[in-house]
């Protein structure tokens, strides 16, 4: 870890809860926390047991104490009270992170067996209430930690539920590779990160649909450099090394291998060492992400859905938030259509879930995009020369702000069932209406040709990502027409 000037560790913490007394469990915690220090070292627990898919449903300490269901029904890693008092005291941790946290929501915890809502219930609700739902649950969760000192983090695969959790007051981050279209991932991230005022973490993850790794040491070096222009105040990679494990179907090759004596670093790992030991030294960052000035932003209320029912894969069933009553829908759907739009059809039109079947290329053309939620105000949008209007609701301060930002210039698409109904009556056979200096577009078709003709000039018109962070613009491309492997320019705008 010095080798590599490594200052955080993520640690899966030890499946120990039904074996280990409370002492031994305090113990470990105070061993890890010496040693961070010594080390000059932040460290994190990650609570992944709960989601592999060989979990038991429940896990019983000495106690009695179920580590990972609640007594109402519910199911969600929860450290008991004596050993959140230690690592209260902890001089080095950060917090706790929450592993694939939209998963547990959206699956209702995936185990054999096992059929329980997550943090939220959604029992009694309708889909219009989710995100609220979502979000008081969860703060209430975080308000328990806070009792201790301790903040919450996630880490997500799909590109939902980052605006509830950081309106919570949970750091939401999101892995990049994996199964991803990592520019859209990072867009909805960067969202949530700018409007509820959050860190905006990101994990390049060599995990995939081949096991690991998955992705090439050139999408590898490409998603360091994405995360970093895109403004991330944390980049980690999970799995510094693994042990071989007898009869896997895939290679295991992290960022170093390991002998009883010694170690080396794998290519992966000398991407690593010289993204952090010689280029982020000599590219300093002269911008901070909370100065994005957006092109084009996405205003959809959380439903949950990223393409469920399309990708018809049996461990994401097509169930919102967890609930069985509560499927895709053309509304929930729509968001897709866009992303098909504004990457020149490189993401799909029906999800944003990247199968065993799609292309594993890291880069897909992206020209300023972010993804604010329902709650969010004219301060994040006005700079939008865009904003597309779609989902399940939009609260009324939202609706008078982009009205605002269309009176100055700007276009809005908007889902039609959520446009204003003066705009929805007053609009042409079209379903255009001028407003101010701008105009209102309102539509059933993200994909018509009258929407196409009317946002062009926000579609990239080559393999492009550019972001503008106040004066400074990042451009990343490919490197001779290697979609894997990407260059980054930042110059000064005026």
């Amino acid at each position: 870890m010095r080798e590599f000037d490594f200052n955080f560790w993520l640690m899966w913490y030890p499946d120990a809860a039904g074996t280990w007394s409370y002492e031994r469990n305090c113990e470990f915690i105070r061993q890890v926390d010496r040693w961070c220090a010594d080390h000059n070292m932040k460290w994190m627990l990650n609570t992944l047991p709960t989601v592999w898919n060989n979990a038991p449903e429940h896990c019983l300490d000495e106690h009695g104490y179920d580590w990972f269901c609640r007594a109402d029904g519910r199911r969600f890693y929860l450290f008991p009270q004596e050993i959140l008092g230690e690592l209260g005291h902890c001089r080095q941790l950060l917090g706790l992170m929450y592993d694939e946290a939209e998963h547990h929501q959206n699956n209702a915890n995936y185990v054999p067996g096992c059929d329980r809502p997550s943090v939220f219930d959604p029992a009694g609700l309708r889909l219009s209430q989710a995100a609220d739902g979502h979000t008081s649950a969860v703060a209430s969760l975080v308000r328990q930690h806070r009792k201790y000192g301790l903040s919450l983090y996630t880490e997500h695969v799909t590109p939902v539920m980052f605006h509830t959790f950081a309106r919570a007051g949970v750091t939401a981050g999101t892995k990049v590779l994996k199964e991803s279209w990592s520019p859209v991932t990072v867009a909805c991230a960067l969202g949530a990160s700018i409007q509820y005022d959050t860190p905006l973490w990101i994990t390049p993850d060599l995990w995939g649909h081949r096991g690991y790794p998955s992705h090439s040491v050139k999408q590898y070096r490409s998603a360091l450099l994405f995360a970093y222009h895109m403004g991330a105040d944390c980049i980690y990679t999970e799995s510094l090394c693994l042990s071989p494990t007898p009869g896997a179907p895939y290679q295991i090759n992290s960022l170093v291998t390991v002998s009883d004596s010694n170690y080396e670093i794998t290519p992966y790992g000398a991407v690593a060492k010289q993204f952090i030991r010689e280029y982020v030294p000599s590219h300093p960052r002269r911008f901070d992400r909370l100065a994005l000035r957006p092109r084009v932003a996405i205003v959809r209320q959380e439903d949950g859905c990223y393409g469920q029912r399309a990708i018809s894969v049996p461990h994401l069933p097509d169930q919102l938030f967890g609930s069985h009553e509560w499927h895709s829908s053309p509304t929930t759907e729509a968001w897709m259509a866009i992303w098909h739009l504004l990457t020149r059809g490189v993401v799909p039109k029906d999800n944003l879930y990247r199968t065993a079947q799609d292309p594993t290329h890291f880069f897909c053309p992206l020209d300023g995009v972010v993804v604010y939620d329902q709650q969010v105000g004219f301060e994040h949008l006005r700079d939008a020369e865009v904003i597309f209007l779609t989902g399940v609701g939009v609260s009324r301060e939202t609706e008078t702000a982009i009205a605002e930002c269309v009176r100055r210039g700007a276009l809005c698409v908007a889902w039609r069932p959520l446009a204003p109904e003066t705009v929805r009556r007053q609009c042409d056979e079209q379903g255009i209406r001028a407003d101010g200096k701008g105009r209102w577009l309102v539509t059933e078709d993200f994909l018509s040709p009258t929407v196409r003709q009317m946002v062009a000039h926000v579609i990239p018109t080559d393999n492009v990502i550019r972001y503008r962070f106040g004066q400074e613009e990042v451009v990343m491309r490919p490197v001779s027409g290697d979609l894997d492997d990407i260059e980054v320019t930042v110059s000064r705008m005026e």
